[in-house]
């Protein structure tokens, strides 16, 4: 009797996620062979494309400088000095990243308009009309985070030597401590891109000619899918150079510190405590303060639109999380056990595991339409009795793009805990005969056990705040608390959206507070 290779369903399984992944980016590359409208002829003619794209890069490199700025100075900050009240500004520092972007621009709206100093120095045409600053106060924590936890352990050799040699701490921050940390700051930096153009509400609530309008147009206003795809993929090209142009200049360079110690901070004195607020309490008011005090004053005037729809529509949105997340969590533990046991092209899956995040929501949700759009004809023409759209008529295509756009977050973080265990424990699996399902329950879950609240959480909130893939996607009357934010933004009714707003915020917020205080704490003792 044969017997089934367990060599055979590995590859099977690789090959089948590693196609769920890139298999809506090829549906959009296949579209670029098409006829090119009227419409596309019109933009290439009038160089509208270039614009558009011009503005796009201005939009992201502003971002990118001021993110960067206050990131790492912030994180610098913090892991190098001792002072009073450090640990909660510490966590406070990371809480703008609980305020999903759209609902700063809908609640600086309001801001502006009472405050004209304010409304001067942030929303002007350096600024973009504002985008700039609410993408920026809103996405820096992405450099804070990752620059804090780089400076924390790699650079401590590197600062004694300059401290020895007597350099100044200025001169040592500038011409050390800054470009040995360039890599996590780039990295981390480079969320702060993906995060932008994956989002189209604030540059078109704040009337920013981007490249993400032309393709929402093409697709969503006159229903271009082939346009849209070929503006796409020019997007796709020039953020693809551009990685790899900053790959090329810092190739060969070596930045990772000697011993691994822990930077051990410095007391302050008063004057520098001061010095201190001084300089970070701005972006605290201006990041957390401001726009959470707007949303309650607003939530408490429109108390009634709290209500059992609302209560419903929370409802809807944990059940779409949910099942995202169990699929992230199952497929990415699978995907990254698997690309840990293969010995050939690990690093094309490894990069297939994380390149969902890269990929801007509007084009991964126009890949996924095309693809789910096509499994449902498929199945109306040759199954009569099922009449209703299987994908694009529920919550399924929706839940595809949710799951290929945040298991790279899963995956990485899981293949990052594989990859630092032994490998004499898997090698000790096979020789006791446990195939690579057996070992996968009996070594990997354990395993990827401690990891796994860390993912729920990080998951769960860009899940809750994602607007751009569950508005594209949704079907007709699916509403969620990011829709439904929307909406009323959208009929002017800014007060009213601050109560789903809060309910978005207010669980982001206890959720990165536990991730910063509980979960770190608990992770330290074990």
């Amino acid at each position: 009797m044969y017997k089934f290779n367990d060599k055979y369903i590995k590859g099977l399984l690789i090959f089948l996620i590693s196609i769920g992944i890139i298999l809506p980016m090829i549906l959009v590359f296949r579209l670029i062979f098409t006829e090119n409208s009227s419409y596309l002829i019109t933009l290439f003619e009038n160089d509208i494309i270039w614009k558009y794209l011009i503005k796009t890069f201005e939009l992201i490199f502003k971002v990118m400088f001021f993110s960067i700025i206050i990131g790492f100075t912030a994180a610098y900050i913090v892991t190098a000095y001792d002072f009073k009240y450090k640990k909660i500004l510490k966590v406070t520092l990371t809480i703008p990243l609980a305020i999903p972007v759209y609902i700063g621009a809908y609640t600086y709206t309001s801001i502006f308009y009472e405050n004209s100093f304010l409304e001067t120095i942030l929303k002007n045409d350096f600024m973009l009309n504002g985008s700039v600053f609410i993408y920026t106060i809103f996405l820096y924590p992405y450099v804070y985070l990752a620059s804090r936890s780089y400076l924390k352990r790699n650079l401590v050799d590197y600062i004694e030597a300059s401290q020895t040699l007597k350099t100044n701490k200025f001169k040592t921050f500038v011409k050390i401590i800054f470009p040995l940390s360039w890599p996590a700051v780039f990295g981390s930096a480079l969320f702060v891109i993906f995060e932008t153009l994956s989002d189209f509400e604030v540059v078109r609530y704040y009337g920013v000619e981007t490249i993400s309008k032309i393709i929402w147009d093409s697709w969503l206003s006159i229903g271009q899918k082939e346009t849209a795809a070929k503006v796409s993929v020019i997007l796709l090209i020039s953020l693809f150079l551009l990685i790899l142009l900053e790959k090329l200049i810092r190739r060969n360079k070596r930045y990772n510190g000697i011993s691994n110690r822990e930077l051990k901070p410095k007391n302050l004195s008063s004057l520098q405590t001061s010095l201190v607020y001084l300089l970070l309490s701005p972006v605290v008011i201006l990041g957390v303060y401001l726009p959470i005090k707007e949303m309650l004053s607003f939530a408490i005037v429109k108390y009634q639109y709290f209500d059992l729809a609302l209560l419903g529509i929370t409802l809807n949105t944990f059940i779409t999380i949910f099942i995202t997340l169990m699929l992230i969590l199952v497929s990415g533990s699978i995907f990254a056990s698997l690309t840990n046991l293969v010995k050939k092209n690990k690093s094309v899956y490894s990069t297939i595991g994380v390149m969902g995040y890269s990929i801007p929501s509007l084009i991964l949700a126009l890949g996924v339409y095309i693809f789910a759009n096509s499994i449902d004809k498929f199945i109306y023409t040759n199954f009569k009795f099922i009449d209703t759209r299987l994908l694009t008529g529920t919550r399924g295509a929706l839940i595809i793009a949710l799951t290929i756009k945040f298991i790279s977050i899963a995956f990485s973080n899981y293949y990052s805990t594989l990859q630092k265990q032994n490998k004499s424990i898997f090698e000790a699996s096979r020789t006791l005969k446990h195939n690579d399902v057996s070992s996968y329950f009996r070594i990997n879950l354990p395993l990827l056990k401690k990891t796994t609240p860390f993912i729920v959480i990080i998951v769960f909130i860009d899940l809750i705040k994602e607007l751009t893939l569950t508005y594209s996607l949704r079907p007709f009357n699916f509403k969620t608390l990011s829709t439904e934010v929307y909406r009323y933004a959208h009929n002017e009714m800014i007060e009213v959206a601050a109560i789903p707003s809060l309910i978005i915020v207010g669980i982001s917020i206890i959720l990165i507070i536990y991730l910063e205080v509980g979960y770190n704490a608990r992770d330290k003792k074990s």
